[in-house]
């Protein structure tokens, strides 16, 4: 795969705005990253791609904010996401280009709504609530890189600690896309593709850490529910626009 020098640097920033802001909030880096990856690298590798730089980001906050960690809630999760990957790998690798950025963007679309609209359902409380969370996160993720919506939701309904449950999910997405490349396979990138994805991470990782306490989460949500959107419904569009 060749990358002109508009998408490398397309690239670069958006996982640069994704990691940082992961880094700040917790979470958000598919929220903000998948939509525009996918506009740049096209459906399949984008998400790929996503899902190998969230591997290592996940990991290095994971590793930073061990002591939160509930290991018990991040395998039973993980369990039940395994459940959502076979159906999600079939859908990934047999349906068309142009009917996966149109289910992409509208997973986003649907995604960024629920996580501001929906504050708690009895559908995800106790291990009914684990299954459909873990299974739905699962098949979101392996299909659009997307997996963090229906664990807000869980967490929401739950009464999840704030602190433990961002210590906790950065394990999970590790675990999560580890799953998802075992199923899907590596992307197809050139040499300066990984280097510029990893580099950007990497340094969105290290200001995040250092200007996470001058960040308020507030606008860090904000910013990645704008670029989130603007990039769905790029990518919705894209989809239509292919048919």
């Amino acid at each position: 795969m060749t990358l002109t020098a508009f998408a490398l640097a397309g690239v670069g920033l958006v996982l640069f705005l994704g990691a940082l802001v992961q880094r700040v909030t917790g979470m958000g880096m598919a929220l903000v990253a998948a939509p525009l990856l996918v506009l740049l690298l096209g459906a399949t590798t984008g998400v790929k791609t996503l899902q190998v730089i969230g591997l290592f980001t996940c990991l290095a906050s994971a590793i930073v904010l061990r002591r939160d960690i509930n290991l018990r809630r991040a395998g039973g999760l993980l369990l039940a996401a395994a459940i959502g990957l076979v159906p999600g790998v079939w859908v990934a690798r047999t349906m068309p280009a142009s009917w996966l950025n149109i289910m992409i963007g509208a997973i986003t679309l649907i995604a960024l709504a629920a996580t501001a609209l929906l504050r708690t359902l009895t559908l995800f409380q106790g291990t009914k609530g684990v299954v459909v969370a873990g299974s739905l996160s699962g098949f979101m993720n392996v299909t659009a890189g997307i997996g963090g919506p229906p664990i807000v939701v869980y967490a929401a309904t739950t009464g999840w600690p704030h602190r433990e449950y961002l210590a906790t999910m950065q394990l999970y997405f590790t675990g999560l896309s580890i799953l998802s490349l075992a199923g899907r396979g590596l992307p197809d990138l050139p040499p300066a593709g990984w280097v510029i994805a990893a580099g950007s991470a990497t340094l969105g990782l290290v200001i995040g850490n250092l200007a996470h306490h001058r960040i308020s989460d507030t606008l860090a949500r904000r910013l990645v529910y704008v670029v989130a959107v603007a990039g769905s419904v790029a990518t919705l569009v894209r989809g239509i626009m292919t048919l």
